[in-house]
């Protein structure tokens, strides 16, 4: 069971963030490992961090491939300038179509900012206890967007092959050169290749398998407003076994990536959005953008410095 911290102020979580640190596996070592955040507004117990795509019934038959292309299809325009199926997916989470990826940043305090976010568009209860979820990972599990890892679990949101479910549990696999061979040459494997020489027609061909069952943070070109303001990066999930099923941190085959919750309770809300204000963590500067904008002035104006807050 992952550790939990419960915080009432900035201090508090300034706190936790320390101890973290001071606990980590690689002893807080930037060189060997990072601490990534996410603010989510109630606490979704063990569906607590699963990207969207895991929520309902996305995963089942060929439902996520399908909901690729029919985005792919309607918004050519935005499409267009994109250079890889991770930055179609990308554009679709901004979008807030369910994916393989789950939000998070580096910045602590965009974490907490996110956690205690009380959407006007939403029609969800603030009257809820809200958590921060910190994951610590490995250097080996990061990565930048141009990975050939990251082309190879992207690529699972576009496999299609008749009713196939690109399954790897009966397929065994060593790092040995005959094995890789066999691997590889799969006919699942060889039309996942084929996807991914759609964007890559340099890949080389060679798949290793646990890649496929893991988990990878990746760091998306800072091209969007939002993603540079918000210091953005992306669990990417792989598969658990199958299309399926999505990997999990318990079967996650990479290097192991810790998660730890920090809970807020409802009744700390108001105090920690007033100090967040007071360290300029707004609307605002966290969405620069009309939206944002837009969003700020409705909570500010006219309005005392209760009802913003509360707001």
């Amino acid at each position: 069971m992952p550790m939990q911290y419960i915080i009432h102020s900035i201090a508090e979580y300034l706190e936790c963030l320390k101890d973290l640190s001071a606990n980590m596996v690689n002893c807080g070592s930037i060189d060997k490992s990072r601490l990534y955040f996410r603010g989510e507004p109630q606490d979704y117990g063990k569906t607590a961090g699963q990207p969207g795509i895991a929520r309902g019934t996305w995963l089942e038959g060929n439902k996520e491939s399908d909901l690729f292309r029919e985005c792919e299809r309607r918004l050519s325009h935005e499409f267009a300038g994109c250079k890889s199926t991770f930055e179609k997916l990308v554009l679709m989470q901004h979008y807030f179509i369910p994916t393989r990826l789950l939000d998070v940043t580096l910045d602590p305090l965009i974490g907490l900012f996110f956690a205690l976010y009380n959407d006007p568009k939403s029609k969800r209860s603030d009257n809820c206890d809200a958590v921060v979820l910190v994951y610590e990972v490995p250097k080996d599990s990061i990565r930048n967007y141009h990975s050939d890892v990251v082309s190879v679990i992207s690529n699972i949101a576009v496999y299609h092959y008749e009713n196939d479910a690109l399954s790897v549990k009966d397929m065994p696999y060593s790092d040995d050169e005959w094995a890789r061979e066999k691997f590889n040459e799969n006919d699942s494997i060889k039309h996942l290749i084929h996807e991914i020489r759609a964007e890559k027609p340099y890949f080389s061909g060679w798949i290793k398998k646990d890649n496929m069952e893991s988990i990878f943070c990746v760091h998306p070109l800072l091209d969007n407003p939002r993603i540079r303001s918000q210091q953005g990066a992306f669990l990417l999930f792989g598969i658990n076994g199958d299309k399926h099923k999505i990997a999990t941190l318990e079967s996650n085959k990479g290097p192991e990536i810790r998660m730890t919750k920090i809970c807020i309770p409802q009744s700390a809300k108001l105090r920690l959005r007033e100090e967040l204000n007071l360290l300029g963590r707004t609307i605002d500067t966290i969405y620069p953008d009309w939206d944002g904008v837009s969003d700020f002035f409705a909570r500010f104006y006219d309005k005392s410095p209760e009802e913003y807050y509360q707001s």
